[in-house]
């Protein structure tokens, strides 16, 4: 393409140059006229034959005829370079220009433009939270949500997020739980009563229940009143060894049954004779009895000699393995 401009550029010049140098042998002179005589002053000469010649005659006519050709042939020259030189300078401007709209094309083809990613819709964020309203009977709980405290009943909470949340009532007559759902963009209630509710007790021995250092006091049907919510009981039995520990949610107005299990204790018979063992008038077997399980509390065991006789005892049976040896040898 470089190479193209360059010689369509010097053809131009030299063009140019040869029609200058042309122009300046160019005159506004009238080109001389020919005198053409007329047929009168033609004197008619008696055909000689030592007259010019038909073909001289011709001649000099020819001659006469192309002096005033000869003399416009310059300037027919000039005119003549300049539409070569116009039409070659075409020829060459028009070969550049299609190149250089090809080469243009070409470009244009090769850049790809760059992909456009469709931009996403704005859409609305979803809500992450929800309302809460908790109220109680009586009024002026502490609300707690998930162990923080959010005010006393009654109260509108707008800020809680979405998902399970425990929910505590706290007041002088007893603490309420209770799990609740709160959805996006929706208010739950939480509406409790706080009133006191009641524990029954069912144990085999005789036991000591309290509840932080204070003790409960069971009425003849072995129930007390307790305020709803937690309670960490602690069941005694010195006589016997025995300590447990027991955790309820009581609910109010609700009867919480609390049934004390004491594990059995070890209890072996050994006798010097043969002899079977009964206890609470039931046959366990034969002595020696190794570590038969028995419950805590106060028993009664009696050992009968196959040749006769027997002997009786009652025993309070603890938590820490008991071993009762039979003599017979011995007064009983």
């Amino acid at each position: 393409m470089p190479d193209q401009q360059a010689e369509l550029i010097a053809a131009a010049r030299a063009a140019a140059s040869w029609a200058r140098t042309r122009r300046a042998t160019w005159t506004d002179a009238p080109l001389p006229v020919v005198a053409r005589a007329s047929p009168e002053q033609i004197p008619v000469a008696a055909p000689t034959r030592t007259g010019p010649s038909l073909a001289a005659r011709a001649a000099a006519g020819a001659r006469a005829l192309g002096a005033p050709v000869l003399q416009r042939l310059p300037r027919v020259a000039a005119m003549t370079a300049l539409v070569v030189a116009g039409v070659w300078g075409g020829v060459i401007g028009g070969r550049y220009l299609l190149n250089a709209i090809a080469t243009s094309k070409a470009r244009i083809a090769a850049v790809k433009p760059p992909s456009v990613r469709p931009q996403p819709t704005p859409t609305t964020p979803p809500k992450t939270t929800g309302g809460l309203q908790v109220s109680s009977t009586p009024p002026g709980a502490q609300v707690l949500v998930d162990g923080k405290p959010r005010g006393v009943t009654p109260v509108t909470l707008a800020d809680v997020s979405v998902g399970r949340h425990t929910i505590e009532l706290r007041s002088s007559a007893g603490t309420v739980q209770r799990t609740v759902t709160v959805a996006a963009g929706k208010t739950s209630d939480v509406d409790e009563s706080i009133f006191s509710g009641f524990l029954a007790l069912y144990s085999p021995i005789e036991v000591v229940v309290t509840e932080g250092g204070r003790t409960l006091r069971f009425d003849e049907r072995s129930q007390t009143m307790l305020p709803p919510g937690r309670h960490d009981l602690r069941i005694v039995n010195r006589a016997l060894g025995y300590e447990a520990e027991e955790h309820l949610e009581l609910k109010p107005g609700e009867t919480a049954r609390l049934t004390v299990n004491p594990p059995p204790s070890a209890v072996t018979v050994t006798a010097t004779e043969a002899a079977e063992v009964w206890l609470d008038g039931a046959r366990i077997g034969d002595a020696p009895v190794n570590a038969m399980p028995v419950g805590l509390g106060t028993h009664e065991i009696v050992v009968k000699r196959a040749s006769g006789g027997e002997r009786r005892f009652t025993v309070t049976v603890t938590v820490n393995p008991m071993t009762l040896n039979v003599d017979f040898s011995k007064p009983g």
